[in-house]
Order: structure tokens, then sequence, then C-alpha cells
């Protein structure tokens, strides 16, 4: 059974793989009539209208005018995706982010809206990301930019199944040489119910070439609750394949300090990800190995089919 789950995962990989390619060959040799919409552009601008509309209903809170501030917007992603493994068929997986900008605020506070209060986490495979994010759910936030340290950031906000909880987080990066750059953070938070809690973690860039980037990167998390460490450690290697796709193979370990330094799980993934249709709209097509401890650490074989949207002004569409 996982042999021929494993072959008809290759075999779907490099179908969808050549369609992509494909596409984007389609994409830059025909000139696209702008004039035209389409109805995915359709759904993208009301997407993006509503948000908006929100945004400045949400800003209007803190103005002295009645009129509204068309400065504040909203920008964000939805994701959606199917990850299947060979003893799991289910795998839907739903993922979103919204980030409302607050100009009547000097644009120094933000109300951020997610399904996971860990933004490291959302782009693993969802049974993967189960074993880490234990009890995340909703989380509804407004983050404050401190005015006196570009570097510090603050939340307030109900997360982990409607805990209220506040955050406080240094973020910064320092170039180690020309081809090389460190990005390292470190958070403080405290929640009604699971009390303190603390993280840090450091991602080492390297750009081995303009088409190729690796990165290694380690974190770890302190939960007063159950007085025990927890750990990540990812590498990643970046493969620019033209303007509009990228390669991704990842190597992921994850596990805890008690009852001694263990592993929970392993998981080995490749990735395409690429927008050959729309710069906002992104597919995915990753297949996997995952070992779990739970399943002691039997391989099982799946593939992730995903598309991510983004939307919003200011709102990076990136690999």
């Amino acid at each position: 059974m996982p042999r021929r789950f494993l072959v008809k995962i290759i075999w779907l990989s490099c179908v969808l793989f050549s369609v992509s390619t494909t596409a984007q060959d389609k994409a830059s040799n025909t000139k696209i009539d702008t004039s035209q919409t389409v109805w995915m552009d359709e759904w993208h601008q009301t997407l993006s209208a509503k948000f908006n509309e929100q945004a400045q209903a949400i800003d209007g809170w803190f103005s002295d005018s009645d009129i509204p501030n068309q400065s504040a917007g909203a920008s964000g992603k939805i994701r959606l995706g199917w990850e299947p493994r060979s003893t799991d068929l289910a795998g839907f997986d739903t993922r979103f982010r919204i980030k409302f900008a607050l100009p009547s605020l000097k644009n120094r506070v933000d109300l951020l809206l997610s399904d996971d209060e860990d933004e490291n986490l959302e782009d693993n495979i969802r049974t993967s990301r189960e074993i880490d994010s234990q009890e995340q759910n909703t989380t509804l936030a407004l983050r404050f930019f401190s005015p006196n340290f570009e570097q510090v950031s603050y939340r307030i906000g109900f997360g982990r199944k409607d805990q209220v909880f506040a955050r406080a987080t240094y973020r910064d990066y320092y170039k180690l040489n020309e081809k090389a750059t460190l990005l390292y953070d470190t958070q403080a938070y405290y929640y009604n119910r699971d009390r303190w809690g603390t993280e840090a973690g450091a991602s080492i860039l390297y750009e081995r070439s303009g088409k190729v980037l690796d990165r290694l990167n380690h974190r770890w998390y302190f939960s007063d609750k159950d007085n025990e460490f927890k750990w990540r450690l990812e590498a990643q290697r970046y493969t620019r394949l033209g303007p509009q796709s990228t390669w991704i193979n990842t190597v992921y370990f994850s596990g805890y300090s008690r009852p001694n330094l263990h592993t929970e799980q392993v998981l080995i993934s490749t990735k395409l990800r690429s927008n050959p249709l729309r710069k906002w709209l992104f597919f995915e097509v990753e297949p996997y190995v995952l070992w779990l401890k739970k399943e002691d650490f039997k391989a099982t074989y799946g593939i992730a089919l995903r598309f991510e949207a983004f939307y919003g002004k200011g709102n990076a569409f990136n690999f």
C-alpha cells in the first residue's frame, strides 16, 4: 500500500509540474487583455474591498472625523489545501491571516486575525503542525510597535481557546557577510490559563547564487504550565526555476525535553510553488514522508495540494 501510494504521488507530482511549466510558458508568450476581467479577478477585488471596508470602519472608531480614511486597509492571505497520506486520506487544511492597518493610530497599531498565533508554522504540513501547536486556534490581537525601538512589538488579545494573552517580541537581523544573514527573535508571553511561556529562534539564510537560497532554522519553546522545552530544527533549500516558480526541499525535526530530550516527528518533503495565472494566486504540490513517534516512527507517505490567495494593499506576493 505505501509503495503504491508513493508511486502515485511521484506520478501526480510530475504531471502537475508539467502542467505548471506549460502554463508558465503560455503566460510568458501570451499578452493578457487586462480590460477583460475574469471571475477570479472579480472575486479578488470583492474580497479586498470587503476587508478594506472593515478596516475603515474599525479605523473610524479611533478617528474624530466622520469621513472614512481611505488609507485604512487590510491585507492577508487565505490558504486551502488537501494533504492526504497513506494512513489518513482526509487531511483537509484551511489557513488564514488578516492584518488591519489603522492610520488613525499613526500606523503604530495593527489588528491581527488568524487561525494560529505562530506565523512560523503556517507553511508546515497539517499533521506536523498539529504536533507542534496543540490547542492553537483563532487568534485576535492588537499589535503595538514600540515608539523607541523598531525591533520591539507587543500584542494583547485572545487565543488558545479564548484565553487572554499578552506578548512581547524582539526581532532583528545581522548581516554576516555578502551572502549570509542571521535572523533572530525572542518572545515572552502570558496566557491566563497556560501561564508564562517563552521562545527564541534563529535562522541563517545563505544565498549560494541568484537562484539558490539555503535556510537553517532552530527554535526553542518553554511552557511554564508543562515545565518542559519544545524544540524544532528545519533545513530548507529554495531553488528558483523561473520568474514564477520555486522548488523547496525541506527536512524537519521536532521534539520535547521531557522525560528526556527526544524526537517526536521527522518530515522530509519537496515542494513546487508557482503562480502562473496571477501574481496573487499560488499553487503548491508537496510530496512528503512523515515519521511520528506516536505511530512508532513508521513511515507514512503523502502529498499536499494547495492554493493560496493574497489580497490587500501593500501585501507581499512572494515565494
